[in-house]
């Protein structure tokens, strides 16, 4: 680091130790210290990157120790999540994401939930809930918050009170800022869930979710699934995207993708008399055979979303969900996340407490590959190559999978 990287480190790292200890402060500086030198979460990686005057098993015993301290996770989350608030504005995206920390060749690692125990992993495995703050303008990142459960541990109760718990912590710490989008598993799971629902209907959280066709709202005072009230939804915007897809050659081409969208007030069963926008989009690729593809559907906790202007920037935010939820999973794998092999719960939730803090360090204080287009094509990128014609990059998933053919 140079000197004033250094001095910005050093107040960093007295922010995310506060309330500790001298020797946990210690540990807290080495272990972030030693994860940017190391690109790694091993215990001995981070100690033989330290460079101690000491036998590296030496270091490596005395931060194994402090990693054990207690309640050490709950600080260090703690204190970030108040460094990493104060950068949430108003309307700022924060996206909400739920994925398998999955533990190929674990089996001694507590509270480890067994293969098979988990339907969409293969090996044995832990939760974890992310929230990330993107600008959809300039593509920055900035890790908020990670929190790691086990359906094992005995303070369990079910995943989505896990989800609601980090929810509550960040709208707490940003004193309500920002916008809570919700990737499709966690809306699927947290639309089930009547505290949540009560919580977005009197206000607590502002969110955009996504719907599948199955749930049920109230549209124009009667009950229908979404696929029902979909197709009564006018589209009178239109706007043509971009994406890199993989065309018949095995080469990603530059493909066009014509969207309509329109919205609708509509309101939760359990909660009547709060208003929110069902937002429905169209879409096409010209150039791809054409097929029937089903709508896009979003919903806004915003009431009454009419404005073209906002209606565009929801949509526009959604469709980059999934480059956010891919980009900051490749920033956690650069530190090789997955190959952590600590035995207890705690130092896992510590180890990870303490990773979020180096890559928050490292994109938002160093700004070091600070946005999406860092880590893929499918990015907020307004010229990728000589031309008048605006792009944008902003299709979601379900899209992305449609071949765009020979004919592109």
């Amino acid at each position: 680091m140079s000197r004033s990287e250094a001095v910005k480190f050093s107040e960093f790292s007295d922010r995310l130790a506060a309330g500790l200890g001298k020797v946990s402060k210690r540990f807290v500086r080495d272990v972030v210290v030693g994860m940017l030198r190391s690109r790694s979460v091993k215990i001995w990686d981070i100690a033989a990157a330290l460079d101690r005057p000491v036998r590296i098993h030496a270091t490596h015993k005395r931060l194994s120790r402090n990693l054990a301290r207690q309640g050490l996770a709950d600080t260090v989350s703690h204190n970030l999540l108040g460094i990493t608030a104060r950068r949430v504005k108003q309307e700022t995206p924060l996206v909400v994401h739920v994925y398998p920390l999955q533990k190929k060749y674990a089996r001694k690692m507590e509270f480890l939930v067994g293969e098979g125990t988990l339907a969409e992993t293969a090996y044995p495995a832990y939760r974890v809930c992310e929230v990330v703050a993107f600008d959809p303008i300039d593509g920055a990142l900035t890790p908020v918050v990670a929190h790691l459960w086990s359906r094992n541990a005995p303070d369990y109760v079910d995943d989505s009170e896990e989800v609601l718990g980090v929810l509550k912590r960040v709208h707490e710490a940003t004193a309500g800022r920002g916008v809570f989008f919700l990737d499709p598993d966690v809306s699927a799971l947290m639309l089930g869930t009547k505290l949540f629902v009560t919580s977005a209907s009197c206000g607590a959280f502002r969110f955009v979710a996504t719907l599948s066709s199955h749930v049920e709202l109230l549209h124009e005072g009667h009950l229908k699934f979404v696929d029902e009230i979909s197709h009564l939804v006018e589209r009178p915007f239109g706007v043509t995207t971009y994406k890199w897809i993989e065309s018949a050659a095995n080469a990603e081409v530059e493909t066009a993708v014509v969207c309509s969208f329109g919205s609708n007030e509509v309101r939760l069963p359990t909660t009547p008399d709060k208003p929110l926008t069902l937002i429905v989009v169209d879409w096409d690729i010209p150039s791809a055979r054409r097929t029937e593809r089903e709508p896009v559907v979003y919903l806004s906790s915003e009431p009454s979303v009419k404005d073209r202007e906002q209606l565009v920037g929801i949509v526009a935010t959604e469709f980059q969900v999934a480059d956010v939820v891919r980009a900051i999973g490749l920033q956690k794998e650069a530190f090789k996340f997955s190959r952590v092999r600590v035995l207890t719960y705690d130092r896992l939730r510590v180890l990870l407490g303490l990773l979020q803090a180096t890559i928050y360090f490292e994109l938002a204080i160093l700004k070091r590959r600070p946005t999406v287009k860092e880590w893929t094509r499918s990015s907020n990128e307004l010229s990728p190559r000589i031309g008048e014609h605006p792009r944008s990059f902003l299709v979601p998933d379900e899209m992305r999978k449609v071949g765009a053919g020979s004919s592109v």
